[in-house]
């Protein structure tokens, strides 16, 4: 008899948490058993780490136990959500997955994520209107909720959760009165927003609403009550006033209340919309409201605004003219529309007030004169000079400030007429004041705006707001200071105060924008999910593109298409026209404010933009442009990227042109974005066409790509085993899943595994050397103390040297080194890895085991100091690498040889090599996630140190998703760490840069560490802590370490200059820069001496700390090391020695390779892209330059002038010269 189907789990948590199967309640146990269910189900379908769930639950500080408790209640659990499940089966319900566990629920089966869903169909449904079925969804959320969320469950991850949730079911219900007052629902809404106003009197929203439904029912006295009592609440309990939307509503009610006509003879005869948030424009206005003061004392004047629409020439015109009519004068306004053209005199006689209903009987008759045209022989003329006479008598009753918006919408007619009277103003106390939008043309305006000019009017062309302009008013809209974030969105407005308005309002409504310590932003931003403001900000591009010819909106499509930043040669490439063609339409969007210039190349104005315009064209029709654009492309011989980036455009499907690409250019693709070639072989062996062949080939090299970037490809690496039958690739994938159980902890797996693989005859022996050097790696790290297993290792050394086994004395000798090196006796090291090398130097087909050795005697050599010798074994790698044919060579170690060296420049080379050939070094050393933390970590440590904040934020991001790492991987972290350390100093944040520096305290988190390094860094930053205690532990820590350095080298120079500091001892710290310096340590050197600095001139030994400050300013120079200069001259200024002059001395090859780039005449914007500096970097190098070269500016430096410094000081660096011209001449 078959079993009856089990019913699905379903959970709630927005109340009591609980959870049912069918009909029936399933008992989740007492409430720490409940909280761990409550914390999987917050996270469901997802894995949850143990470490997570005993935070969640018991906090960061859990008992002894909770490790324990933990495996109780989730064996409990299992229990209940499965009680047929067997002990041996893994269940389908609370899975063990890695190191965690996961609920498994089935769609619509958790109520919080029901919640999500509908609350964000009501938001989606509001955005487009659909009030019905907005309401319908909205309810159908609040519905889910039966109190409290989690209600009874203890533990931090509860209280935030519970938080967070209470604030989206707040926004669920503040939505939904609003959706029930545009519905009309008012007597409803206002019932529900006294409920929720009275429950929240501190949310301004809330009140605002409530304030716009009871005005909306006329119960004005009632909203202003409500004000009245915000207002108060506000001041008592936080301290502050109401924000601007809420005095905007406050304003609205009142001026509509007591709305009076003004007592003047003439009244303004339209509504004046004075601006709520006016910024900028400050030299305009102050000139609109002097010509005020002039007329209103007899003098007239024309005045002609123009600019975009929405650039803010009505906002301009109201605040400086609005309160005319207060000051005695006569305002009259009227603004024209598309449909008012086809009315002669329509705008001119709306703003005189000339209709049938007016109550001067001037207007009046004027009015009955046009209607029946009995005016003289020639209509219009007449009709002309009726208006004129009358703006002459308005005159006589008093000053008139006459102001005609939007002229480009105006008649002809009324055009006539504002010509005839700018001739007035000279005579008459009028001031007359034209706007108009630059785009359209027309020739009419063209006219009047000469006229303005030629009888001494004013001319104001309003230009986009600058940054702090825009800053400002997105600020002065949300009543906080904007973020990064939110900046960078409002500039897809291109500084047009209308379209700033409409952004940030959009985000308002899609609740995308947090405030918090005054700071308004949009958090960890997904343009995807935008879902208010997208709709806006296409309405803003529709309009800026609206009037653009047909070229030009077609260039802006493909250029779409291509990204965010394109080159024009791509543009006409895909677009099959010459460049030549394309100019015109370049700079027509550029005007418009849709491009902006990037260097060589140009760009949309923000990624926003270039999404409108991409969202615009059908997605069949998207598809099938990428598709063409590719191949374009690829004919043409662009770069891969190029190509790629089309193929991942739009989901384009593989076919066959599309295979063939991809398996002659995938590799290519990983070496410059491994991210974008994982997605691209991903989409193609997904796809269904694809053939057998090339399906094991890309699912291959997709193991390696994603192997690289930290993921995990057990997946397709299986997939791979299962299709091949070729040895080599068998055996790649089978070690690629054995380091994955090493990754994973599960040491006994990886070994069996590897095992199988070594006993494996069919298995190359290269590949069977890999697999022993893992398997020794993986036996080494289950054991907790190396020192201890020193005996071990030394009588496995004899065995295999009296075996004559080479790979067992390798390995042997290499695990001793290790030893020897975490204990510091790195003479003994030396002969160890020495032994290592010797044993395999003559194998062939352990050539990477064996460049593997040589990045461990580097390592070894510069503890001991021997620099130069280190330099001569890094030469020996890179010979390895040539004569072998390795697939990359010791990039890494090099990139750190050359950090320590101060040869930055060739260290970021080192590391733009690893990045290049990332894919395929995946296997180098079988150290990846230490290696690529110790990579990102030497970029982002020279980024910081060059004042590179796009590079630095660049490297910090790409280590944020790794897994946790490795016993061997912490050993390579601690570059990462002093980046981040020195990036958080950098922001005025010393005791999170400590926080950060924690793990160089725990001997624990890695014994290979070299902490100290690093230590005379922290003993710094204490001291300028005033935590004298932590600067003395640093000082122990220190001295620990040189304590066990047979040889006297970096340790104990450690010592004595964290020693130094503490002690205040400038002539310790002298005697450390002097030895840094003779051995070659660059960094080291200008660090000590900047510190020995300090301590002289607060010794008030002057001239001593100068030349101190001197030697190392001269080294952070070299270095470009701009943040350490700032750095060191700000901690001397209040010793009077804030300004270090630099002699002029020969050029470095970093400079010359500038210099020629300058006479080339290129920005420095451009060098800093071209040569992967910082412009701050690059700035100060050009300065240098200017002073060696002894020229006052960058126009003078010329090749002639380069090479007359390089051939009178016999400059080491002058062969570089022709390799730079070149380049300059390609670009």
């Amino acid at each position: 008899m078959a079993a009856e189907p089990v019913e699905p789990l379903r959970v709630q948590v927005l109340g009591t948490v609980s959870a049912w199967r069918g009909e029936q309640r399933l008992d989740l146990g007492s409430g720490r058993q409940c909280a761990v269910f409550a914390a999987l189900a917050m996270r469901a379908n997802r894995v949850v780490s143990r470490e997570d769930l005993v935070t969640s639950v018991w906090g960061d500080n859990p008992p002894t136990g909770a490790s324990g408790s933990l495996y109780t209640y989730v064996s409990r659990l299992r229990r209940v959500l499965e009680p047929d499940r067997s002990r041996w089966s893994g269940g389908h319900t609370l899975v063990s997955a890695g190191s965690g566990y996961s609920l498994q629920l089935g769609d619509g089966l958790l109520d919080v994520t029901e919640f999500d869903r509908l609350r964000e169909s009501a938001n989606d449904l509001w955005n487009r209107r659909d009030l019905t079925a907005a309401r319908a969804a909205m309810d159908a959320a609040l519905a889910l909720w039966h109190g409290e969320a989690l209600a009874g469950i203890e533990g931090p991850a509860a209280a935030l959760h519970r938080k967070r949730l209470a604030e989206l079911r707040l926004a669920a219900l503040e939505r939904r009165a609003e959706i029930m007052l545009a519905a009309g629902d008012t007597t409803g809404a206002v019932t529900e927003l006294y409920r929720l106003a009275g429950a929240h009197p501190l949310r301004e929203s809330l009140r605002g609403l409530l304030m716009t439904a009871l005005h909306r029912v006329g119960r004005d006295p009632e909203a202003l009550e409500v004000y009245d009592e915000t207002k108060r609440i506000l001041i008592e309990q936080l301290g502050i006033e109401p924000g601007a939307n809420l005095r905007r509503i406050h304003d609205e009610i009142v001026s509509r209340r007591g709305a009076t006509v003004a007592a003047t003879r003439t009244p303004s005869l339209a509504t004046l919309a004075m601006p709520d948030v006016f910024v900028g424009r400050s030299g305009m206005l102050s000139a609109l409201r002097n010509r005020l003061v002039d007329v209103l004392h007899g003098s007239g004047a024309a005045v002609w605004v123009e600019g975009e629409s929405g650039i803010g020439k009505s906002a301009l015109l109201a605040a400086a003219l609005g309160d005319a009519a207060d000051r005695g004068g006569q305002l009259l306004w009227s603004a024209g529309d598309e449909v008012g053209r086809r009315f002669p005199l329509g705008l001119i006689t709306s703003c005189l007030g000339v209709e049938a209903r007016s109550t001067d009987p001037r207007r009046l008759a004027v009015a009955e004169a046009l209607r029946t045209g009995e005016s003289g022989d020639d209509p219009l003329v007449a009709a002309v000079d009726l208006l004129i006479d009358l703006i002459e008598q308005l005159c006589a009753d008093g000053p008139v400030v006459l102001v005609l918006d939007d002229m480009q919408w105006s008649d002809d007619a009324s055009l006539l007429v504002w010509h005839r009277m700018v001739r007035l103003t000279r005579q008459l106390p009028l001031l007359l004041v034209g706007s108009a939008r630059l785009l359209p043309r027309r020739a009419e305006l063209d006219q009047l705006r000469s006229v303005v000019s030629t009888w001494g009017g004013d001319l104001h062309t309003l230009e986009p707001l600058d940054e702090a302009g825009t800053a400002e008013l997105a600020g002065r809209l949300l009543g906080a200071e904007p973020g990064a974030t939110l900046l960078g969105l409002t500039d897809s407005a291109a500084g047009n105060p209308a379209f700033i308005r409409e952004i940030v309002d959009a985000l308002v409504r899609d609740e995308a924008i947090t405030i918090d310590d005054g700071i308004a932003d949009v958090d960890d931003i997904d343009t995807e999910g935008l879902t208010a403001a997208q709709p806006a900000l296409a309405s803003v591009v529709t309009r800026r593109t609206g009037h653009l010819a047909n070229l030009t909106k077609d260039a802006l499509r493909w250029a779409a298409l291509l990204g965010v930043e394109f080159d024009l040669g791509d543009l006409a490439t895909v677009m099959a026209r010459p460049a030549s063609e394309l100019i015109r339409a370049i700079e027509e969007a550029t005007a418009a404010g849709v491009l902006r210039e990037a260097g060589q190349r140009f760009a949309f104005r923000h990624p926003l933009v270039r999404r409108a315009l991409y969202e615009a064209m059908p997605v069949a029709v998207r598809i099938a442009l990428h598709r063409q654009a590719a191949e374009t492309l690829d004919e043409a011989g662009a770069p891969v990227s190029l190509v790629a980036a089309q193929l991942q455009g739009a989901g384009v499907p593989v076919d066959a042109w599309v295979t063939r690409w991809l398996l002659a250019n995938t590799n290519a693709v990983a070496r410059r974005s491994p991210t974008s070639a994982a997605d691209l072989l991903e989409r193609a062996i997904a796809s269904p066409g694809l053939r057998d062949e090339a399906r094991e080939t890309l699912t291959a090299r997709l193991v390696r790509v994603l192997f690289w970037l930290g993921r995990d490809p057990g997946v397709q690496a299986r997939a791979v085993l299962a299709m091949t039958i070729d040895p080599d690739r068998s055996a790649e994938m089978r070690l690629v899943l054995a380091y994955l159980d090493y990754l994973g902890h599960d040491n006994a797996r990886a070994i069996e595994a590897l095992d199988q693989v070594i006993s494996d005859p069919e298995v190359p022996e290269h590949w069977r050397a890999r697999h022993q050097a893992l398997r020794v790696m993986v036996r080494r790290s289950g054991m907790e103390d190396l020192a201890a297993s020193e005996p071990d290792a030394l009588t496995e050394l004899s065995k295999a040297v009296a075996a004559k086994d080479f790979f067992g004395i390798a390995q042997w000798s290499q695990s001793l080194w290790l030893t020897a090196s975490m204990t510091r006796r790195h003479a003994e090291a030396l002969d160890h890895i020495n032994t290592a090398i010797a044993a395999i130097s003559s194998r062939p087909e352990l050539a990477d085991l064996l460049l593997s050795f040589l990045d461990n005697k580097m390592f070894t050599l510069q503890n001991l100091d021997r620099l130069d010798d280190a330099g001569q074994t890094l030469d020996a790698a890179r010979h390895l690498v040539t004569r072998s044919n390795l697939p990359s060579g010791p990039y890494i170690a090099a990139a750190v040889h050359h950090f320590w060296l101060g040869r930055w420049d060739e260290a970021l080379g080192d590391l733009d090599s690893v990045m290049r050939d990332g894919p395929e070094i995946t296997f180098y050393g079988l150290r990846q996630h230490g290696v690529i933390r110790l990579l990102h970590g030497t970029a982002a440590l020279i980024a910081v140190h060059r004042d590179d904040s796009v590079s630095l934020e660049r490297h910090l991001k790409l280590v944020t998703d790794l897994p946790d790492p490795t016993p061997e991987a912490r050993d390579n972290i601690d570059f990462l760490l002093m980046a981040q350390a020195l990036a958080a100093e950098q922001r005025g944040r010393p005791a999170e840069a400590l926080e950060l520096l924690a793990p160089v305290f725990d001997h624990d988190f890695s014994q290979m560490m070299l902490r100290h390094q690093w230590l005379p860094k922290l003993v710094r930053l204490a001291l300028d802590l005033g935590d004298r205690d932590l600067a003395a532990r640093a000082l122990k820590l220190c001295e620990a370490e040189a304590a066990m350095e047979v040889r006297p080298a970096r340790a104990t120079a450690a010592v004595q200059w964290c020693r130094g500091l503490i002690e205040q001892d400038p002539g310790a710290l002298l005697t450390v820069a002097k030895h840094f310096a003779v051995v070659g340590r660059k960094v080291e050197h200008g660090m000590a001496s900047e510190d020995a600095a300090i301590l002289l001139a607060a010794d008030r030994r002057l001239d001593e700390a100068r030349a101190a400050l001197h030697d190392a300013v001269i080294v952070f120079t070299e270095l470009g090391a701009a943040w350490d200069v700032r750095r060191a001259e700000s901690r001397l200024a209040p010793f009077g020695l804030s300004t270090v002059v630099v002699p002029a001395g020969p050029l470095s090859k970093v400079e010359i390779r500038i210099a020629r780039l300058v006479a080339a005449g290129w920005p420095n914007a451009d060098i800093a892209t071209q040569l992967s500096l910082s412009r701050s970097t690059v700035q100060m190098h050009v300065s240098r330059i200017l002073r060696k070269l002894g020229v006052d500016s960058r126009l003078a430096v010329t090749n002639d002038l380069i090479n007359g410094r390089l051939s009178w000081m016999g400059n080491p660096g002058a062969s570089d010269a022709g390799e730079v011209a070149c380049t300059a001449r390609v670009r």
